[in-house]
C-alpha cells in the first residue's frame, strides 16, 4: 500500500465496480422493471392522450413514474436488488485491498454508488420519454391531457390514468422544474439507500443491510400512501413532489429545500461515521459472493 492518499485509486475502485455492475446478469431485472413502468404508468397516459386527441408534454411520463405512489415502492426496491451484493468482495478482492487505504476503498465504493444510481435514474428517464416521442411537445407547461382530462371526462376523473399526475403537481409547479426535482430527489434517495448499505458493511453487519433497506422503503411507502405525518421521517416522502403541496394553496406542506437538506444531511452524517469506523472493518471476514 502506498503512503499517499490517491484520488486515482479511488476512481479505479469505482470504475472496476461499475463495470462489474453493468455486465451483471441481474440487469435483466432492470429490463423487466422498464417493461413494468411502461405498462403501469406510461401506457395509461398515452392512452388518454389518444382518447383526447391531444399530445402530452414529453417530460410528463417521467414525472408520472416518480410521483406514482405504487412505483415509489418498485423503483428503489429494484435498485437495492441491483446493488445488494455491493460493496462486492470476494477472495480476489484481497489483492486490491492490500494496495489501497481503507478510506480510499470506502470513497471508491461511494463514488460507485453515486455513478450507478445516476445511471439507473438516467435509464428510467430515457425509457420514459421514448414511448411517446412522436406524439408530444416540448414546453414548460402542462398538457391538456394532464390538466383537463378529468374536466372533460368527469366519469373518469378518478381513474388511475387521470391521477398519475395530480393537481398538487400541476397547480403548484412547472413540469421542467418538477422533472428536475424528481430526478434529483430520487437520485439522492438511491445514494442514501446505498450509503446505508455501505455503513452496515463497514460495521461488519453486511447480512442485515438489505433487510433494513427494504424495511425503510416499505414503511416509508406505506406511510406516504396514507399521507401520515410520520412519512417525513422516511426518505420516500421527500422524493415525491406531489406530497410537498396541497391542491391549491401556495404554502407547501414541506419545502423542497428541506427535503434536499434532509438527504444531504443524512448522506453526509453516514459518510462521516463510515470514515471514522472504517479502520475497525475486518476485510478478512469476507463472503465469496461471486
Amino acid at each position: 500500500m502506498g503512503n499517499r492518499f490517491s484520488v486515482s485509486r479511488i476512481f479505479r475502485i469505482m470504475s472496476i465496480n461499475l463495470y462489474k455492475w453493468i455486465v451483471n446478469s441481474r440487469m435483466v431485472v432492470a429490463a423487466a422493471m422498464i417493461v413494468f413502468v411502461w405498462s403501469f404508468a406510461i401506457d395509461p397516459l398515452i392512452n388518454i392522450s389518444k382518447e383526447m386527441n391531444s399530445p402530452l408534454n414529453f417530460i410528463e411520463p417521467f414525472i408520472a413514474v416518480f410521483n406514482s405512489r405504487t412505483l415509489c415502492l418498485v423503483t428503489p426496491a429494484v435498485y437495492v436488488f441491483l446493488i445488494s451484493d455491493y460493496p462486492h468482495l470476494d477472495r480476489n478482492s484481497l489483492f486490491i485491498l492490500h494496495r489501497v487505504h481503507k478510506r480510499e476503498w470506502l470513497l471508491g465504493q461511494l463514488l460507485f454508488f453515486i455513478a450507478s444510481s445516476f445511471i439507473f435514474m438516467s435509464v428510467i428517464f430515457i425509457f420514459s420519454v421514448i414511448p411517446n416521442a412522436i406524439n408530444t411537445f416540448a414546453a414548460n407547461g402542462w398538457s391538456l391531457v394532464v390538466t383537463r382530462y378529468g374536466v372533460y371526462n368527469p366519469d373518469k376523473a378518478q381513474s388511475f390514468a387521470a391521477n398519475l399526475i395530480t393537481n398538487e403537481l400541476y397547480n403548484q409547479i412547472a413540469p421542467y422544474q418538477a422533472a428536475a426535482l424528481s430526478f434529483l430527489l430520487n437520485w439522492l434517495y438511491m445514494i442514501l439507500l446505498s450509503t446505508i448499505l455501505l455503513m452496515f458493511h463497514v460495521l461488519n453487519l453486511r447480512k442485515i443491510g438489505v433487510p433494513v433497506l427494504i424495511s425503510i422503503i416499505a414503511i416509508g411507502s406505506a406511510l406516504g400512501v396514507f399521507r401520515s405525518k410520520g412519512m417525513w421521517y422516511f426518505p420516500m416522502a421527500h422524493t415525491m413532489i406531489s406530497l410537498h403541496f396541497t391542491q391549491y394553496l401556495k404554502e407547501p406542506i414541506m419545502k423542497i429545500e428541506y427535503s434536499i437538506m434532509y438527504f444531504a444531511g443524512m448522506i453526509l452524517l453516514i459518510l462521516i461515521f463510515c470514515l471514522i469506523m472504517i479502520g475497525r472493518t475486518d476485510f478478512l471476514n469476507i463472503d465469496d459472493n461471486e
